[in-house]
């Protein structure tokens, strides 16, 4: 089960079509580069795209009843983390299996 709010699941997506993209370019013999390559671009669309959506204003609101502000920001997560912050995790992956090739 994929847990997601607002665009967080993009992320995901953006990692799958970018791997079967890069699978149906590249030689068998580069496979491995295929898996590298899609983590770099998923999280560069992850960190960039996910620092903009989530770092908005938001709106507020106050409650009549208790006379308190709420503020609602947006928040697009996925699996509870922030859409940025799976950026960084892409690109470590990405990192590690590309210094697994190499090894």
């Amino acid at each position: 089960m994929i847990v997601w709010s607002g665009r967080g699941i993009l992320s995901v997506l953006i990692l799958l079509v970018s791997f079967g993209i890069f699978v149906s370019v590249l030689p068998t013999e580069a496979g491995d580069y295929s898996f590298v390559l899609a983590f770099f671009i998923a999280a560069a669309f992850s960190w960039f795209l996910g620092r903009k959506w989530n770092e908005g204003e938001g709106k507020s609101f106050i409650d009549k009843e208790t006379g308190q502000e709420i503020v609602i920001r947006p928040n697009h997560s996925l699996f509870w983390i922030k859409m940025q912050y799976w950026g960084v995790i892409f690109g470590i992956i990405g990192v590690v299996i590309l210094v697994q090739n190499f090894i």
